[in-house]
């Protein structure tokens, strides 16, 4: 008698197992959300070119502050690895600095290692999880 609830007992711990491993769940927090940038490297974005960061299933995407950029990701168990990025190349002279903002962020998306959720809030963490990028859900409009 006990063989024969075994059995279905080591499937559904099996099934709960499979189920608790990396993937679609991992990266749903991450989508449905344009997130702006508020800070980077621990200091605020310029005024009016703030980047943005949308997830969907594989693909990144926003604005890196004056030009789009798009790349794909991986998550699981808190870590979250973004692939080659590639961006439009257009000028801005405004605001000043904003170039070199730019350049910053798309390099330092490069080096993220891991994410994490708190107060509502999506921090990119670096290899060593010092937080390199900080977002914030976009205001809803009026």
């Amino acid at each position: 008698m006990s063989g024969r609830i075994l059995g279905p007992v080591v499937l559904v711990l099996a099934i709960l197992v499979v189920g608790c491993g990396s993937g679609p769940a991992d990266s749903a927090a991450l989508q449905d959300t344009r997130w702006v940038l508020v800070a980077l490297g621990g200091e605020p974005p310029l005024v009016g070119a703030a980047p943005s960061a949308e997830f969907t299933a594989d693909q990144i995407s926003g604005s890196a502050s004056c030009n789009t950029y798009f790349g794909t990701y991986t998550v699981g168990d808190g870590e979250l690895s973004i692939g080659d990025v590639a961006h439009t190349e257009m000028w801005c002279a405004e605001p000043e600095g904003v170039m070199d903002q730019e350049q910053v962020f798309l390099m330092t998306l490069a080096t993220v290692g891991g994410y994490r959720l708190a107060d509502g809030e999506l921090e990119l963490l670096d290899g060593a999880g010092d937080v390199v990028l900080a977002f914030e859900p976009e205001a809803a409009g009026p």
